[in-house]
């Protein structure tokens, strides 16, 4: 993978991959991971404001990007960035939202390409938090506590 910058974060490295201008992929990367400096304007632009982001949860994002899915994951994806801060939905009632399963609807935030901007760490179990990434459950606490006006999680 080709990553434009490498930044540290409050919940650890997170790589930069762009095309065309646009971000491609967000990638929650191993701590010993070397860090690298923004590359263009483009990730200059997406470091500065996954920077604000992390400063003030309420910050919105406006950064253009790609995204590469099937139409269902796509579908998914649209309804995740419909959710507005502080708001969380349950995997059920999304699927009920999109009429599929709420197996299909976790299939597809594991395989989100840009997390946080969309923000599949909004998407809850019926009865707790539910995974996030396939394994990364801090990550998804973390997100969900800054974005919270009375941390829960």
């Amino acid at each position: 993978m080709f990553y434009s910058a490498i930044i540290q974060t409050p919940i650890g490295k997170l790589g930069i991959c762009t095309v065309a201008q646009q971000l491609s992929r967000l990638d929650f990367l191993a701590d010993h991971t070397q860090l690298i400096d923004p590359r263009g304007k483009i990730s200059k632009l997406i470091v500065n404001e996954l920077n604000q982001y992390f400063k003030n949860s309420g910050f919105q994002f406006n950064i253009p990007y790609y995204l590469q899915g099937t139409p269902f994951q796509k579908r998914v994806w649209d309804a995740l960035s419909d959710l507005p801060i502080q708001k969380t939905i349950s995997y059920g009632t999304l699927a009920k939202k999109l009429h599929t399963s709420a197996r299909a609807i976790g299939a597809a935030c594991r395989t989100n390409p840009i997390p946080i901007l969309i923000p599949c760490h909004r998407v809850v179990a019926q009865q707790g938090l539910g995974g996030y990434k396939g394994k990364k459950s801090f990550i998804k606490k973390w997100l969900l506590n800054h974005e919270s006006s009375s941390p829960s999680y």
